[in-house]
């Protein structure tokens, strides 16, 4: 059995956060969701646990205490609130891989990595998450 990875997914109340987590939570992984509107999130984590018996699911309020303790951070948040996201996580991130699911035209997988530095930052869209997943599962992190 796979060893399970804690995800934090910021933005998890919008249509990509709360899809990759329902995604995410028929794997095993404990999920972390953060979002700016609490009653949301509590309603995505709630409809997680009601059709996945063994997820595991938890609603933070804060994205740096969910980041200091994931070991992978998806990002599920409009392009102009990643600078102000990355600043709260820059000092949890260290060594992490963080994920962006932005798709805007202004948002670059750079810019990002540039504001966390000391992370690895990948720009996906919601169906190559998976595959990002289950590589992650399979191989040494360090070489992603």
């Amino acid at each position: 059995m796979s060893t399970k990875q804690t995800i934090a997914v910021i933005g998890a109340s919008g249509n990509r956060g709360a899809a990759i987590s329902k995604i995410l939570a028929k794997g095993n992984n404990r999920l972390l969701l953060i979002a700016n509107e609490k009653e949301k999130v509590e309603n995505v984590a709630q409809d997680i646990t009601n059709n996945t018996a063994s997820a595991e699911v938890e609603v933070l309020e804060c994205p740096t205490d969910a980041s200091w303790e994931a070991d992978l951070i998806i990002l599920a948040v409009p392009y102009q609130a990643e600078k102000e996201i990355a600043e709260k996580i820059r000092e949890v991130s260290n060594q992490k891989i963080v994920i962006s699911l932005n798709n805007s035209y202004n948002s670059s997988q750079e810019a990002l990595q540039n504001l966390l530095p000391n992370s690895k930052v990948v720009k996906a869209t919601l169906e190559e998450i998976q595959s990002i997943i289950q590589k992650l599962s399979s191989t040494d992190k360090c070489n992603f």
